[in-house]
């Protein structure tokens, strides 16, 4: 396995933080949405719980998945380190980033 060399300043240790806690949101996230679609397939509801489990359900998924989605760009984005600077604003959206 190649081994990476150790960040050389505070920001790059930051940057490997940020990024290793957005892999494992992205992992978590893809996890927890197959879960879901299999509890749906094989849950084994009666027909007349069947469209209100799915309308639940989906809804939730719905939800988790912009959820997670926010929290992944947010870490990216807009961590306290990051080579990406983004801003929202009236005259709209900007995003920067850094070259070093």
């Amino acid at each position: 396995m190649l081994r990476l060399p150790p960040p050389s300043s505070f920001a790059e240790g930051q940057r490997l933080i940020y990024g290793w806690l957005a892999a494992a949101a992205g992992i978590f996230c893809g996890l927890a949405a197959a879960a879901m679609v299999g509890l749906l397939m094989w849950g084994g509801w009666s027909p007349a719980e069947e469209h209100t489990i799915v309308v639940i359900l989906g809804c939730a998924l719905g939800g988790f998945i912009a959820a997670m989605s926010a929290v992944i760009v947010g870490l990216l984005v807009g961590g306290p380190v990051g080579r990406f600077k983004g801003s929202a604003g009236r005259d709209g959206v900007t995003i920067e980033a850094e070259d070093q």
